[in-house]
């Protein structure tokens, strides 16, 4: 296991502060004169809505009820960081206008005195809903006659669009072996343990919008914010300080949040929205909802020679745009760590009565992943191979590097440029115990061995910005434009510039998560913490130190090339440190000091840009199962995680990413799915009904890491958030496929669907005849 210095694992600067309850989340946000709002949301799945009446609300003393015809700004556009030019438009509106397309919509929003007297008077809002036959599945979507959600997505299909390379069809034709299969991943929510939340604090007199909110991405809130609501965006904070979690689902701007803006502009209070579970799971995007019908080829030795596929994502009553991104992502990785010189994936987004669909963690890369890791174990059978030597024999090389999928993303063609691929594969075959042989026990049980590979793609959106500065008390400050929900980053941004500014750990600080820190930033998702993020520190630390020397070089009259700093003390070459340190540099450069010349004080701001759209990493599980085949139970008993970080810049904090993100894979794998009725209704709004991992449901996990570094950032980085969720459900069904019938096609009897229910398993038993 390869370590550097700068991953000596200090333990993270922020959790005493967790755990001691101080944290401030959005409900922790109290303001004199503050509201409550509540929203109005459809019952219905599918509707007209003939009128709404909210007399009676503001009788009984409701503060406000607003409605689509109240807001001015109901026809802006979103401002959105991507839209690709295949999406046939489809955004939401702020609040439903003419028609309700999902269980959860907001229809109307009700401001009162506290949080308790706005639900019981939102009872008081009638709305009048006329019932349109429901869409509420894909099949009730692409039937002729189908109402179409909107006017734009011809057949209900919101967006279409073909990924290829080569000629799919020929080379197929050519193969000696094939395999082919149609796999579903369920739709399933992200989850944070905190669900949004929203306080927006209007200042009339001043013209300033202030907003406390849970989310992933502030300035993207911020734009739209500003560009909505019509204000300057310099009079616009979005305050993000402790997100209990968001796992994508935070990464976009939704419409409560404007409208709780709007209100306190219109009511010159503080207006406080927090959504509770079942809002969570009706009305906070879903995620996952992937059909995918997939064909590979093979010659007489096994390599690859061709993949044909259709991707079909269940987006939903709305578009959102992260959501389509899902669906192309799913169908540029599934060649995945994999060399198939001809591929034809065609992509289409489809709507439903159902919430709309956007990121979750991993965004696309589980929904590739399960269905060609699961066919390429169904391909080694039809060739009479190992299903790990199928994977070696077509596994990208290093001599492969760089490695076009022969895909895109958003238009940009999709690469692997750096890696060691079959190295970690080995690593992890040899580490777990891997075997192809299924053990019977005594009791009836059988022990049987699964394993997936994939690639983890990292680093999207490609720039962001950190400024640091020093006090005249030699402390340090770093201010940069990420959001953290509990990925490490105020301990290891403060080990990066600690390191390239040499100084002290303790003496660092990080601030983040505030529109008002630096001009703009990005925030946190699509694992781009460490590549973004600690890059823009790493830019501004060295430019500062540079800066430092300079200046000290000045003092002390001397070449700053001279010069290095250690502990905060400057200090000569071959010699020991001077009488100057950072603080008297700060002080001299501030106002009143010698070194005066227009500087408010000792700092430097970097915004780190790289022309490189994705930073590729590798990740291996292999998954032991112990299953009774009688009744279809089973238990995940030993699990082992590979997978290439990059440099390490801290070793606990990459551990615990990735074992976190292997727990939430297997839970996926195992249990999450949120399940629709025939017409429309979710049936899985409470977590007594949305299952997910708990501790006793999951091994102790082990880590194989294995070093090798990106050329596409100056620290070497890899992203690690979402490596460890992206192929359990290809590993644990590919071990049941296994014990089940060890030497048959076992994912053709239902094992082709996640997640892995006990009911889904022992359909597949019986259909084995085991």
């Amino acid at each position: 296991m390869t370590r550097t210095d700068m991953a000596a694992s200090p333990l993270r600067k922020e959790d005493a502060r967790l755990l001691r309850g101080q944290a401030r989340c959005v409900d922790d946000v109290h303001l004199d004169r503050m509201l409550h709002a509540v929203f109005i949301r459809s019952p219905m799945p599918h509707a007209e809505i003939v009128g709404i009446d909210g007399s009676a609300a503001l009788a009984a003393g409701a503060a406000l009820v607003l409605t689509a015809a109240d807001l001015p700004f109901i026809d802006k556009p979103w401002v959105v960081r991507y839209w690709h030019p295949k999406i046939r438009n489809g955004m939401p509106k702020f609040l439903a206008t003419d028609r309700v397309r999902y269980v959860g919509e907001p229809v109307a929003l009700l401001v009162a005195e506290d949080r308790y007297l706005a639900e019981d008077l939102a009872a008081l809002v009638e709305v009048d809903y006329r019932p349109l036959p429901p869409l509420a599945s894909v099949e009730d979507a692409r039937a002729p006659g189908a109402p179409i959600l909107h006017p734009e997505w011809d057949g209900n299909v919101a967006a279409a669009f073909r990924l290829e390379q080569g000629d799919a069809d020929a080379a197929l034709a050519g193969s000696v072996h094939l395999a082919k299969g149609r796999f579903t991943f369920g739709r399933q929510t992200p989850l944070p343990l905190e669900c949004r939340g929203v306080v927006a604090d209007y200042d009339a007199d001043r013209g300033d919008l202030t907003v406390w909110m849970s989310t992933q991405a502030h300035y993207n809130v911020r734009q739209n914010l500003a560009t909505v609501l019509g204000l300057p965006e310099y009079q616009v904070r979005v305050i993000a300080e402790d997100v209990g979690g968001g796992f994508g689902a935070k990464s976009r701007t939704y419409a409560e949040e404007l409208v709780i803006s709007h209100a306190s502009r219109v009511l010159r209070r503080p207006v406080k929205w927090i959504e509770d579970r079942l809002e969570n799971l009706q009305a906070t995007t879903h995620s996952r909802g992937v059909t995918t019908e997939i064909e590979i080829g093979c010659d007489a030795e096994g390599r690859f020679t061709g993949l044909r596929a259709s991707v079909v994502l269940d987006l939903g009553g709305y578009v959102f745009t992260s959501g389509i991104m899902t669906a192309e992502i799913a169908g540029a990785h599934l060649p995945n760590c994999y060399r198939f010189p001809h591929q034809q994936i065609d992509v289409q987004c489809v709507g439903t009565n159902k919430t709309p669909i956007a990121t979750y963690r991993g965004a696309g890369q589980p929904e590739a992943v399960f269905p060609i890791e699961s066919l390429v174990d169904r391909l080694a059978k039809r060739a009479g191979l190992a299903a790990a030597e199928l994977r070696r024999r077509n596994l990208v090389t290093p001599a492969d590097l760089p490695h076009r999928l022969g895909t895109t993303i958003a238009g940009l063609k999709v690469a692997a440029e750096s890696g060691d691929f079959p190295a970690l594969f080995e690593a992890a075959v040899a580490d777990s115990g891997y075997s192809e042989e299924v053990q019977d026990l005594p009791d009836g049980r059988r022990l049987a061995w699964g394993l997936a590979a994939a690639i983890e793609a990292s680093g999207l959106v490609n720039f962001e910005t950190a400024n640091i500065r020093i006090d005249g008390a030699g402390l340090v400050t770093v201010f940069c434009g990420m959001t953290t929900q509990g990925q490490g980053q105020p301990t290891t941004y403060a080990q990066v510039c600690a390191e390239a500014l040499g100084v002290q750990l303790d003496r660092v600080a990080v601030r983040m998560g505030d529109t008002q820190l630096v001009p703009f930033g990005r925030g946190a998702f699509a694992s781009r913490g460490a590549i973004f993020g600690a890059n823009a520190v790493l830019g501004a630390a060295q430019a500062l130190r540079d800066k430092a020397l300079g200046c000290a070089g000045q003092l002390l009259q001397c070449d700053p090339g001279e010069l290095r700093i250690e502990e905060g003390r400057i200090c000569r070459a071959g010699a020991g440190p001077t009488e100057i340190d950072l603080a008297a540099i700060a002080q001299a450069v501030g106002p009143g000091g010698q070194l005066f010349s227009g500087d408010a004080a000792l700092e430097a701001q970097y915004v780190f840009k790289s022309d490189q759209p994705v930073t590729y990493g590798m990740t291996v599980h292999v998954a032991q199962v112990s299953l009774d085949p009688r009744t279809g139970f089973f238990a995940v008993k030993d699990y082992l995680v590979a997978h290439d970080a990059g440099r390490v810049l801290n070793a606990m904090i990459v551990d615990g990413q990735i074992v976190g993100g292997a727990v939430d894979g297997i839970g996926g794998a195992l249990f999450s799915e949120l399940l629709y009725d025939g017409e429309g209704q979710l049936l899985t709004g409470s977590l007594a009904d949305y299952m997910v991992a708990t501790a006793p449901d999951v091994p102790r996990l082990r880590l194989v890491h294995h070093e090798t570094r990106p050329g596409t950032n100056p620290l070497g980085v890899r992203g690690i958030g979402e490596g460890g969720t992206i192929a359990p459900g290809a590993a644990i069904a590919n071990a049941l496929s296994r014990a089940i019938d060890p030497h048959g096609s076992a994912q053709e009897a239902g094992l082709s669907v996640l997640p892995l229910s006990p009911e889904r398993v022992f359909a597949a038993c019986r259909a084995a005849g085991r």
